[in-house]
């Protein structure tokens, strides 16, 4: 079961019921759509949400990058870290550009054993990760699924998605009071960690922190984090703000884009409006550091 090569597409494809079947497009766009990809943008729902990467690339436009969203569902720096691998099979990346929140998520991402390799999977972080024997059996199970899927059921391939973009967002507009209830609700309960407890819990995420920065030196690829809080933080910067540091370059989006309450779908994403307002601002901060 660890040597058996399995069909990569597959995998993506059978992920049909989670994050809106948005795996499947990532792997077309990565492996199969021949336009390169000079800026990915990687991160979680609030990349998908709130990055119009067609609208950025247009902004661009005299620069003639390609710019893509290849967000996914839920935070777990691993698949972040498995994506990036992906990518630099098919093309040349020239900025990096990682979604970080108020802090890191300490824990793997629950799609990583599903679509990681298998040695990534056997050979990931040990220390720290609650979700290291649970990854093992989950992709093992999933790859005997997958073998069983093309070899003994044959399962039929969907057809290939052509969309060159991940922007996904919605038109509608929170209401200020649940805005400023999941607000109250968040500030409550933000926990403040120790600099002892913050070192011991946040090495699974800074291990694959380094990682990428690691493989993004190796391809001469320039690092940038991009700041996207939920409403109403009380956090002007990640609490990681130094790792950070480290690495590349912080993009942390103007107060007023991040306060207009017009901005918001909900409490954690924006809707188109607010997109639009940070893709143009993210557009003219690519422009400077090039």
């Amino acid at each position: 079961m660890v040597f058996i090569p399995v069909d990569r597409r597959l995998q993506y494809q059978g992920l049909e019921n989670d994050c809106f079947n948005h795996a499947l497009w990532i792997h077309d766009r990565i492996f199969i759509n021949a336009k390169p990809v000079d800026i990915a943008f990687l991160g979680s729902s609030r990349t998908i949400n709130n990055i119009n990467d067609q609208m950025i690339e247009e902004k661009l436009h005299p620069l003639k990058f390609h710019v893509v969203n290849f967000g996914y569902c839920r935070f777990g720096r691993n698949l972040s870290y498995v994506l990036m691998k992906d990518i630099l099979k098919e093309t040349k990346v020239h900025i990096l550009i990682l979604e970080v929140r108020e802090d890191e998520d300490r824990y793997s991402h629950p799609i990583f054993p599903y679509i990681a390799e298998t040695r990534d999977v056997f050979l990931a972080y040990p220390f720290f990760n609650k979700n290291l024997i649970f990854d093992y059996y989950r992709h093992l199970t999933y790859k005997l699924e997958t073998l069983k899927d093309d070899y003994i059921n044959r399962c039929e391939e969907v057809p290939v998605r052509q969309d060159a973009y991940g922007f996904s967002s919605f038109d509608d507009t929170a209401s200020i009071e649940l805005l400023n209830e999941a607000k109250m609700r968040r500030n409550m309960q933000a926990p403040k960690l120790s600099r002892f407890s913050r070192n011991f819990h946040m090495q699974y995420p800074r291990k694959y922190l380094k990682d990428i920065s690691d493989v993004c030196k190796e391809n001469d690829i320039r690092i940038c984090f991009l700041y996207l809080p939920a409403y109403g933080t009380s956090l002007l910067k990640p609490a990681e703000f130094y790792t950070y540091m480290k690495y590349g370059e912080i993009f942390i989006p103007p107060s007023g884009i991040l306060n207009n309450t017009n901005n918001w779908f909900d409490e954690n994403h924006f809707n188109q409006n607010g997109a639009r307002e940070l893709s143009g601002w993210i557009a003219c901060e690519l422009k400077m550091i090039k």
